[in-house]
């Protein structure tokens, strides 16, 4: 049985009012939001099971540290990069391998379908209950010494990638010294010259300001980032089954907001009309070549039919 009132630490990168509970419901759970879309927070608040408070993700650290509050207990539930959260479940890396999606549909086909369900069973070991995935987006390259069209081109870069082994390894074989780097320092990072570029969402780009100490954009589209809706899975277990339903449910809509918001070409113009220099055309083609080595790890890692079984999705 669930307690009458429960405590939910929900930690993404937004805040949100603390909302009062319908005067002659039954007393809600109070769970505190940080999370990504609007939407996720709206629904959660408005069957009343839940009174919605916020947390900035921020000002709680970089993402790994949310995350392993999260497992901990410390946090309840938190709205978090893919590629963080694959250094605790590594299956969900198997989404990280460079140019493995053809387009945003293919990437959600693939996430909401048998294999998405295939990963999100493997997070139950490790604390966690995967709630929904929704869409970061497609990562672009960023860097304040040239334009770069091609593998060769980045050579001898120091480039910041987020701590995963996957996004190390692909920037490695593209030539690129790699800095793993927690997000909260890449500014400063990239201001004083430790950092020549990092890869992000072009909202992240231009959310962050990179523009101000970048000059080039690439849109190379290397990886597809997911982004994970997750709870502390001791607490999910404890809470009553309709509120596990509604939590799940307010998860699987801001997901859904993700996937349906359009952003890359207002955020593009937004990056060229603060200067930086768009280069939209790149040898692809070179890009997959230089990566390919890495195809037997990958193999190993995680599959050759699961791989095979991501790209033949339709």
């Amino acid at each position: 049985m669930g307690k009458s009132i429960r405590e939910l630490w929900i930690v993404g990168t937004m805040a949100a009012a603390l909302l009062a509970p319908h005067q002659g419901a039954a007393a809600p759970r109070m769970i505190s939001v940080a999370a990504g879309p609007d939407v996720f927070r709206e629904k959660l608040a408005a069957g009343h099971r839940f009174i919605v408070d916020a947390r900035s993700g921020n000002a709680l650290g970089g993402e790994p540290i949310i995350l392993a509050a999260t497992r901990s207990g410390a946090l309840d539930a938190a709205v978090l990069t893919g590629g963080v959260v694959s250094a605790v479940v590594p299956e969900l890396s198997v989404f990280d391998i460079p140019f493995l999606f053809r387009d945003e549909a293919h990437a959600k086909a693939v996430m909401q379908g048998p294999i998405g369900a295939q990963i999100a069973a493997k997070f139950a070991d490790k604390g966690l209950v995967l709630l929904a995935l929704g869409k970061q987006g497609f990562r672009h390259l960023t860097n304040s010494k040239r334009p770069i069209r091609t593998p060769a081109d980045i050579k001898g870069l120091t480039i910041r990638v987020i701590p995963n082994e996957t996004y190390k390894m692909a920037f490695q074989a593209l030539g690129a010294n790699v800095i793993p780097m927690d997000f909260p320092l890449v500014y400063g990072a990239l201001k004083d010259g430790r950092l020549d570029g990092e890869e992000n969402p072009l909202t992240t780009i231009s959310t962050s300001r990179f523009f101000e100490v970048q000059k080039y954009l690439t849109m190379s589209g290397h990886f597809f980032a997911p982004v994970a809706f997750v709870a502390n899975r001791a607490m999910f277990e404890q809470l009553e089954p309709a509120d596990q339903e509604a939590l799940i449910a307010a998860a699987k809509a801001g997901a859904e907001a993700t996937w349906q918001a359009q952003v890359e070409d207002t955020k593009l113009q937004e990056l060229r009309t603060a200067g930086m220099e768009v280069v939209d055309k790149i040898d692809r083609q070179a890009f997959v070549d230089a990566v390919k080595p890495l195809d037997p790890e990958f193999e190993k890692r995680f599959g050759k039919e699961l791989i095979a079984a991501i790209r033949s999705t339709r």
